[in-house]
């Protein structure tokens, strides 16, 4: 494992099921904010007319970069768990859209991660936001161990 990459980038470079649905590109870390960039795929269209995708898309990607920002916080590889995600839509993406996902640790407290985050086209218009608490340290075995 590439110890210069940070853990939601190598997440991403290795064959998971979610890695097929999700084309994501890490962009960076600074200032504590995790940048990753997002290409809206055609299979999570629910109105083929618009080409608008289901709501549940923004929630997948937030969950997925929030997640990803936990790990690179932790000092130890260990699981985490969503606890909690709240989102809010002000509008649905849509397929063929170049969006950007961005993610901030607010804090750690008694092992629960408490982030929030952002998902906007690559213009700048806010599509969704997202409140989220994650568990550090969860005992159930990796996806990967149950396929």
């Amino acid at each position: 494992m590439d110890t210069d990459k940070h853990p939601i980038e190598q997440y991403f470079s290795f064959k998971h099921p979610l890695t097929q649905f999700l084309p994501m590109e890490y962009v960076g870390l600074e200032d504590g904010l995790l940048t990753m960039n997002i290409d809206v795929p055609g299979h999570f269209v629910a109105e083929p007319a618009t080409g608008a995708v289901h709501s549940g898309f923004a929630t997948l990607v937030l969950d997925t970069v929030l997640g990803g920002a936990v790990l690179g916080h932790i000092k130890l590889s260990q699981p985490i768990a969503t606890v909690g995600l709240t989102t809010q839509h002000m509008r649905r993406a849509v397929k063929g859209e170049k969006l950007v996902c961005r993610a901030r640790l607010e804090g750690i407290h008694r092992n629960m991660a408490h982030m929030s985050g952002q998902l906007a086209a690559a213009g700048g218009e806010m599509l969704s936001t997202a409140t989220g608490t994650f568990m550090i340290g969860t005992r159930a075995k990796p996806l990967g161990a149950r396929l």
